[in-house]
């Protein structure tokens, strides 16, 4: 994309440029797919009351920038186009050219590590590129985040964290190595949807390994309830309400700087990962998260911490039918005491399954595998189960 230089909010994690200058939303950049079907809002920041012209496709749409600098301006529904367009948007003498734009089908992969797992590594991966039709129509955003494996942070990461700038990464077109770093699950999820739809695929990835639930929650969410008071303030590395485990994981990557925010921290990731793509209409969320939560043995509160995951996430990005296919925890092995609830949790996801319209489970309890790791890493199946839910909910 030939734009200015991008600078992240804290939280809100949008990138915009300053005095002025014409920028656009993060997701707005070359190699994208917008999705097909659906209106499709396009924003940005801008000079103050200047006037706005967007093209694509044949289409012109125009606007104006507001009193606070900001613009959005919709695209009409459009069909499925496997070409590369440009998206040109214009203001105030300048011009921003997103090249190599798809129109298709967009998800967002989602969770903790499961679903960070990458193709490399999962059983069959290494040849798993060759396993999309069409690799040019399949368009991967592999959003990175913070480490949260046992380390202890350095000043890079103090300032990734501390600036808000959790996620680095940028639409590509699929290849070998792009597809080897991405998702296993993602990736085999696309190439089936990609080959059996026969349209584009996008897929946004923005899976932190040993993620709970809480850190997804949009803020507004953490407030609204009086039951998350322990989760909203400082509080929350000595709160019970969150897995023992995850707050010594986090207190061992801040080394003592407690003042700097985790990626763990309730609503950490929802701000700094998900909220900048709020209007953007994607077709589907698949969510693979749990086994951290599932240490605690309270499967209301589980419950309640899932359903408030679903419906905030719908009301931020303004999709009000987001459809979640939410990933069963599988089988593993061992006796680690830690596992000792996960039949428990299964029992919680399937219940807000249940009771929230929209929300789907993938039955995997029956995969898995007989070691106690927590990764297995046959990937494949889980995502054939995801795209036969997503393929029944059409």
């Amino acid at each position: 994309m030939r734009a200015g230089c991008l600078v992240m909010l804290m939280l809100a994690c949008r990138l915009w440029g300053a005095g002025g200058e014409l920028e656009l939303g993060r997701i707005f950049s070359d190699h994208m797919v917008l999705p097909m079907g659906r209106e499709v809002p396009v924003w940005g920041r801008g000079e103050v009351g200047a006037g706005v012209e967007v093209r694509f496709g044949g289409v012109r749409v125009v606007g104006e920038v507001d009193g606070g600098g900001d613009w959005r301006v919709v695209l009409p529904a459009m069909g499925a186009d496997g070409e590369g367009r440009e998206l040109v948007i214009s203001s105030g003498g300048e011009r921003v050219v997103v090249e190599d734009v798809l129109v298709g089908r967009v998800w967002m992969c989602s969770g903790q590590s499961n679903m960070d797992f990458p193709l490399a590594r999962a059983v069959g991966g290494r040849g798993g590129f060759g396993d999309a039709k069409e690799p040019g129509q399949i368009r991967l955003f592999n959003l990175t985040g913070v480490r949260t494996d046992g380390w202890v942070y350095g000043d890079a990461e103090f300032a990734r964290l501390g600036g808000g700038e959790c996620f680095e990464g940028e639409w590509r077109v699929a290849d070998a190595a792009g597809a080897g770093s991405f998702s296993a699950i993602g990736w085999w999820f696309g190439c089936v949807m990609q080959e059996r739809l026969g349209v584009p695929v996008g897929l946004v990835e923005n899976a932190v390994g040993g993620s709970g639930t809480e850190a997804w929650l949009p803020m507004e969410r953490l407030k609204g309830r009086e039951d998350y008071v322990d989760l909203s303030g400082d509080g929350w590395l000595e709160s019970e309400r969150v897995s023992g485990w995850a707050r010594g994981r986090a207190k061992l990557n801040l080394g003592g700087r407690l003042e700097v925010p985790h990626p763990f921290k309730p609503g950490y990731l929802f701000e700094s990962g998900v909220r900048m793509f709020a209007g953007f209409p994607f077709d589907g969320v698949l969510w693979y998260q749990g086994e951290t939560n599932a240490e605690l043995a309270d499967e209301e509160w589980n419950g309640w911490l899932m359903e408030d995951l679903v419906k905030g996430w719908r009301e931020v990005l303004g999709v009000g039918e987001l459809p979640f296919f939410m990933v069963q925890l599988p089988r593993i092995g061992g006796n680690d005491p830690l596992r000792a609830h996960w039949p428990s949790y299964r029992a919680a996801q399937a219940a807000v399954a249940a009771r929230v319209p929209g929300v789907r489970l993938v039955v995997t309890e029956d995969l898995g595998w007989d070691s106690p790791d927590v990764h297995p890493p046959d990937k494949r199946p889980v995502a054939m189960r995801l795209a036969e839910v997503v393929m029944e909910a059409e």
